[in-house]
């Protein structure tokens, strides 16, 4: 398993620094978004390399609704930088931060990332941004109560980053090594030192999710919070469950493995005019 240190974004309200050193900007539209890139005058490659992954995940974006306001694309030089904007200290796998309809970068250039990278971390991070303008406006967005689970495996789901993360056979061993941790309830605190498994935990909830109800659950509960709901009320109109039985619902899929199935063979078939050799 590759682990993804260099893909991972924690997303929240936070307040977020200007990067003074960005002056080059540059619009970008498609034919259901609009963006705004904001480079340093001299980062042309870097700038051209989140610009083309941006035009290639919007279409996948698409399986979840439109980007309705403009997002603001920042491209920081370091990841040092990064770190100073979105006031966070010691994420050394921190590559990018996404708000409503702004998201800072770090500069692909200055992290190796491959293509495939790149294009993975801006379709994780634009999906943050797609399911905070779906569920609610720029300024009661955070106020919504989005748990980092549904956050995180909607955004890993539609990059498809199911390999970087633990199988549920490697989750379901930490979890009987670690009984005590609440992998859902304290997942903000325990992501800067174990943010493999629980983001390897939020990606196999939110297909355990999909697996059950489709994705219309995702689409439906994002709509009731666009209503007025919090996601607690949104959730639990959209799935029948509530987010705590769902929670230990999935654990316990987890905890017992039942995705290995149950074990059951069908009993073999005799062919006709075959003696029949079963025990009796």
């Amino acid at each position: 398993m590759r682990l993804v240190w260099l893909l991972l974004a924690v997303v929240t309200q936070a307040c977020v620094a200007p990067l003074s050193s960005l002056t080059r900007v540059t619009p970008l539209a498609t034919t259901t978004a609009r963006f705004e890139l904001k480079t340093e005058p001299l980062a042309l490659e870097d700038e051209a390399r989140v610009r083309e992954a941006i035009v290639r995940a919007v279409p996948k974006l698409a399986r979840w609704g439109e980007l309705p306001s403009p997002v603001t694309v920042r491209v920081a030089p370091t990841h040092a930088e990064l770190e100073r904007a979105v006031n966070r200290s010691g994420y050394d796998w921190l590559r990018a931060w996404a708000q409503f309809d702004d998201l800072i970068v770090q500069s692909p250039g200055s992290w190796a990332g491959t293509d495939r990278d790149v294009d993975e971390l801006i379709l994780h991070e634009l999906t943050h941004c797609l399911l905070f303008q779906s569920s609610g406006t720029a300024t009661n967005w955070a106020n919504k109560a989005i748990p980092l689970w549904f956050r995180e495996g909607m955004a890993t789901v539609t990059a498809e980053q199911g390999l970087r993360f633990p199988s549920l056979e490697d989750l379901s061993d930490w979890l009987k090594r670690n009984p005590d941790l609440d992998v859902f309830t304290d997942a903000e605190r325990l992501s800067k030192e174990a943010y493999g498994q629980i983001y390897g935990v939020s990606y196999h909830a939110m297909r355990f999710l999909l697996r059950r109800l489709g994705d219309k659950a995702v689409i439906e509960t994002m709509l009731h919070m666009k209503s007025g709901e919090t996601f607690d009320q949104a959730f639990t109109k959209a799935a029948g469950t509530e987010p705590k039985r769902f929670e230990a619902d999935f654990l316990n899929y987890l905890r017992f493995r039942a995705f290995r199935g149950f074990g059951l063979k069908a009993k073999p078939r005799l062919q006709p005019g075959a003696p029949d050799s079963r025990p009796k």
